[in-house]
């Protein structure tokens, strides 16, 4: 069966709106993916480098232990930096990562002097590419 001129448009169309509705939830899940990736990263003590993070002044591990925190580097005292990080829509075709309390920026901007964290490693990109891709997929069939 074939089909004629006005069927084709009205096809294109509708692959087309698909298309665009799936673009910024594909967008999205690769940010969701990305927060994903660094908090795990950086809650293993891992940097962005792929080094383990350079360690606690002594005071400030004692301070922690006093605390009843560890005393590997892992950039997470209270939980609060790391559950900051977020994705937020731009506009249709871009999606920002970041920090939306300026209480949190202000940690995270401290931190990444002294332990870079913030970032995607060139082997994490492809985790993030392949969540797009997947639900890229998933949203036009």
């Amino acid at each position: 069966m074939g089909l004629n001129r006005s069927q084709f448009r009205r096809e294109i169309g509708r692959i087309k709106r698909q298309i665009e509705r799936a673009i910024p939830r594909a967008l999205n899940r690769s940010g969701e993916k990305t927060v994903e990736t660094v908090v795990d990263r950086t809650q293993s003590g891992i940097s962005l480098s792929g080094g383990r993070f350079r360690r606690y002044s002594r005071e400030y591990a004692d301070y922690r232990q006093e605390n009843g925190r560890g005393t590997s580097p892992d950039l997470n005292f209270s939980g609060r930096m790391l559950s900051n990080l977020g994705v937020e829509r731009v506009n249709g075709t871009t999606v920002k990562v970041a920090f939306s309390r300026n209480e949190e920026k202000t940690k995270a901007r401290v931190n990444q002097r002294t332990r870079p964290f913030v970032g995607v490693r060139p082997q994490e990109v492809k985790f993030i590419t392949d969540a797009f891709k997947r639900q890229f997929e998933r949203d036009i069939r």
